[in-house]
């Protein structure tokens, strides 16, 4: 079965939050731990992964928080899943580093191959300013 992690969902969440609503001041993580219904040892994991990777940074202070680091224009669903998840690969014969026996006579091979390919092309069109807009709109 396919299924997102609750990692990557709860990490576009947070993300989407950073960027909606004044995204130039930081948000406190217990705020955005209850706001967003993320326990907050969870919360302070995947923002730390995503302080790792640059994609966001944190404001120490009584006035702290987390903040975006880029623009949220500049930041593809992609790139936070790469972040969290690491590559997408949907089977392990699309990765170019496996070796599969049945590589030749293969007939779901180019089926996943362009499904693949049609996700990465999708998440890396989507950025935290379109999901941003899309929640104000659906408000």
């Amino acid at each position: 079965m396919f299924k997102i992690s609750r990692r990557l969902d709860y990490g576009i969440q947070l993300m989407v939050a950073l960027a909606h609503e004044n995204g130039n001041q930081p948000k406190p993580t217990a705020k955005l731990s209850q706001s967003l219904n993320i326990p907050l040892p969870f919360l302070h994991q995947i923002g730390h992964t995503l302080m790792q990777s640059g994609l966001i940074k944190a404001m120490p202070g009584p006035r702290g928080g987390l903040k975006l680091n880029i623009s949220p224009e500049k930041i593809s669903i992609l790139q936070i899943a790469e972040v969290l998840e690491g590559p997408i690969c949907l089977n392990d014969c699309l990765n170019a580093t496996e070796e599969c026996s049945h590589n030749e006579t293969c007939s779901a091979k180019v089926m996943w191959g362009s499904l693949q390919s049609r996700i990465l092309d999708y998440l890396g069109n989507v950025n935290l300013d379109d999901l941003s807009k899309s929640m104000t709109s659906n408000n």
